[in-house]
């Protein structure tokens, strides 16, 4: 799964959500205060997954 922060108008905030749920998008809202801290555990968490995902690759030719 791909994490994706989108900044949405205000007027538009509605029209645009509708259009996503549409597609099947999966979507959650975030105070922005605490926008950095959850961009930082996303970002450990797909590193971390990263990582174990290379490694597990790496060892099938060793």
């Amino acid at each position: 799964m791909t994490t994706l922060t989108i900044d949405i108008p205000d007027n538009n905030k509605e029209e645009i959500i509708a259009q996503l749920k549409k597609l099947g998008v999966k979507i959650r809202e975030s105070k922005l205060a605490k926008l950095d801290q959850l961009t930082k555990e996303d970002y450990q968490k797909h590193f971390t997954h990263q990582s174990k995902t290379n490694r597990n690759n790496v060892l099938k030719y060793l």
